[in-house]
């Protein structure tokens, strides 16, 4: 006979909404030194979440659609593990509904929500929650998704083999969201005055997402600094384009790639202006792709007798072969990018 595992939370029931807590280990908080009070954390929520949009839906249907998943305390109430957003909103909206702000309900209709109380070790509900919200149909942000698999690797000491076996995600995509949230850390380190940081993971998952910039990391460590001051200084404008616009300059050819990021570099520059280098070039009227036409073309026309004179005269044959192996490297190059852009 077979024993069923058991449950990781019971069937759903109703509590008193003022018995809720909002989760100070929240990754919305992450970025914050000191630990907030029940009422910091609301605001907080209120302010930098789309909560408003919520507390429309909500008054609209009159309820939420689903139970909000929590963890039990040694003083019988319950600290909200996922739904920390809807908690705000329906306190919101019930203080509203006393205060006759928000009419045509009564007093007491939000008094009692539906939750789903959680059993289990830490570990146990972060890795349930991560399959809810990483891999499942419930995703969250990108950066919720980076904390959950590095507080997994981080804190309970996970493997990426393991993490990606429990989320039902590729190694790769784990390595990313690993690494990216990884980098923001460090960058939230470097730079305290960003009160906010944790959103700049975005801008670190893209750059683990390419390959040509992985690998620019991987050759010379001390480039990631650089990319960190980059994000530091706004010098990439808009996250996913900003980040996929600079591994088209890292994936150019010298001189080209340093002079692009010479005009990155100057304190005006930024990477719309660093990519304008690169564009021009890459016009097949202009630049490298003009000269390197006209190459194509004197290389077609070549004689039998221009053969014959490199036979014996090592420093022609020298010339060719840096020409091959420079338009190699061109095409390689050309291939990363179509790649990063294909993923």
């Amino acid at each position: 006979m077979m024993v069923s595992e058991p449950r990781l939370y019971d069937d759903a029931k109703e509590v008193a909404l003022k018995d809720l807590k909002l989760d100070p280990e929240n990754v919305r908080f992450r970025h914050i030194p000191k630990p907030l009070t029940e009422k910091e954390m609301e605001d907080w929520l209120y302010e930098e979440e789309d909560v408003r949009v919520l507390i429309k839906q909500i008054i609209r249907d009159r309820r939420i659609h689903q139970p909000i998943y929590v963890r039990e305390d040694k003083d019988g109430r319950y600290v909200v593990k996922e739904g920390n957003r809807r908690t705000v909103a329906i306190r919101r909206i019930s203080r509203d509904i006393l205060t006759g702000k928000i009419k045509d309900f009564e007093k007491g209709h939000f008094d009692i929500v539906p939750v789903m109380v959680l059993h289990g070790s830490d570990h146990d509900i972060d890795i349930f929650l991560g399959q809810a919200h990483v891999s499942g149909p419930k995703g969250w942000k990108a950066v919720n998704k980076g904390s959950a698999i590095f507080n997994l690797m981080t804190k309970y000491g996970d493997s990426l083999e393991t993490v990606a076996e429990e989320l039902g995600m590729t190694k790769k995509q784990v390595e990313n969201y690993y690494k990216g949230f990884q980098a923001t850390e460090l960058y939230g380190k470097r730079h305290p005055e960003d009160r906010n940081y944790v959103p700049k993971f975005s801008y670190f998952v893209e750059l683990y997402q390419s390959k040509t910039l992985t690998t620019w990391v991987e050759q010379d460590p001390s480039r990631l600094d650089y990319f960190i001051e980059l994000v530091a200084k706004n010098k990439l404008l808009v996250t996913y384009r900003g980040v996929r616009s600079l591994a088209k300059i890292i994936a150019a050819p010298n001189p080209l790639q340093t002079k692009a990021l010479s005009v990155l570099d100057k304190e005006d520059g930024d990477i719309e202006k660093s990519l304008s280098v690169i564009t021009e070039y890459g016009d097949a009227s202009k630049g490298i792709w003009k000269n390197a036409k006209k190459l194509l073309a004197s290389l077609k026309k070549a004689t039998y007798e221009e053969f014959l004179s490199a036979v014996d005269d090592s420093s022609k044959q020298e010339v060719i072969t840096e020409i091959i192996e420079v338009a190699s490297s061109i095409q390689n190059n050309i291939d990363k990018l179509r790649e990063d852009e294909q993923e």
